[in-house]
C-alpha cells in the first residue's frame, strides 16, 4: 500500500472512530485494528494520535486553501473555511472538546493569518515585515477567536454573520493600524 494510501486510511478510520468515540479515548492499538494496518505501520507515518489530527487537517484545510491562495476577497476565503467546519461539524466540534484543541486552534491561526495577510499586503505591500506581523497577528487572532465562540456555541450563528462581523472589524482597521504605526 502506497504511503498516501495509507495515510488517508488512517485519516478516515480516525474520521470515523470520532463520530462515536471522543478523541482522547482513541486508542493507536483500535485505530490501527480497524484500519487494518500495523502499530509499526502506523509509527511509520505519525508520531501519536495528534500527528494524524493534524495531518487531516493539514490536508483538508491548508492544502485546500492554498489552492485557492489567488482568492483576492479575504471574505470568500473566510466563507470556506466556515463552509468546511460546518461541512465537517462532527469531526470539528468532537477536535474541539479534546485534548487535541489546540491542534485545531493552530490550523485557524494559520487560515486566519493568511487571511488578514492579503489585507495588509492590498493596504501596503511595502510595510516592515514586524509591522505585518503584528497587524496579521493581532487581526489573525480576533478572527479566531469569533470561530472558537462559533464552535463552542455549537456553530448556532449563522455564518453571515460571522463574515459580516469580520467584514466590519476589519474594513478600515488594517489601514488605522498602518497609519497608527507610522505617527
Amino acid at each position: 500500500m502506497a504511503s498516501t494510501d495509507t495515510k488517508l486510511r488512517l485519516a478516515h478510520t480516525l474520521r470515523a472512530m470520532m463520530a462515536t468515540t471522543a478523541l482522547d479515548h482513541i486508542t493507536i492499538s483500535a485505530l490501527t485494528k480497524q484500519a487494518g494496518v500495523t502499530r509499526n505501520t502506523f509509527y511509520y507515518h505519525f508520531e501519536d494520535i495528534y500527528s494524524l489530527l493534524a495531518w487531516v487537517y493539514e490536508q483538508e484545510i491548508i492544502v485546500q486553501m492554498a489552492k485557492y491562495a489567488q482568492i483576492t476577497e479575504w471574505q470568500k476565503a473566510l466563507r470556506m473555511l466556515l463552509d468546511y467546519i460546518e461541512e465537517n461539524r462532527e469531526f470539528c466540534v468532537a477536535s474541539f472538546h479534546s485534548v487535541g484543541r489546540d491542534l485545531l486552534e493552530q490550523l485557524l491561526a494559520t487560515v486566519a493569518d493568511a487571511l488578514v495577510r492579503g489585507v495588509v499586503n492590498d493596504a501596503d505591500a511595502s510595510l516592515p515585515k514586524p509591522l505585518t506581523d503584528d497587524i496579521c497577528n493581532f487581526y489573525g487572532l480576533a478572527i479566531v477567536a469569533q470561530l472558537i465562540q462559533w464552535l463552542m456555541h455549537g456553530l448556532a450563528e449563522p455564518k453571515t454573520a460571522i463574515v459580516h462581523r469580520c467584514d466590519i472589524m476589519l474594513t478600515g482597521a488594517v489601514q488605522n493600524a498602518i497609519h497608527n504605526a507610522a505617527i
